[in-house]
């Protein structure tokens, strides 16, 4: 089940804050231990492959692009 999160600040570490809703449909409960694989969210095509870069062959930008969204 892919669910969105947002990171915040919770004293000198991270947390993940979910979605109840999400959570409690994925069957989680409060303090239970997850395993969690962590992807930056892609917003627009310069967060693929950065700015100012030299350019990249075609099949590589998009092998890298479908890599990014395997689950």
């Amino acid at each position: 089940m892919r669910v969105k999160g947002k990171i915040l600040n919770w004293g000198n570490s991270f947390g993940i804050r979910l979605d109840k809703s999400a959570a409690l449909e994925a069957g989680l409960s409060p303090n239970e231990e997850v395993e969690v694989e962590v992807k930056r969210k892609i917003s627009k095509v310069g967060d693929l492959f950065g700015l100012g870069e030299k350019r990249m062959d075609t099949r590589k930008a998009l092998k890298e692009i479908d890599e990014l969204f395997e689950d």
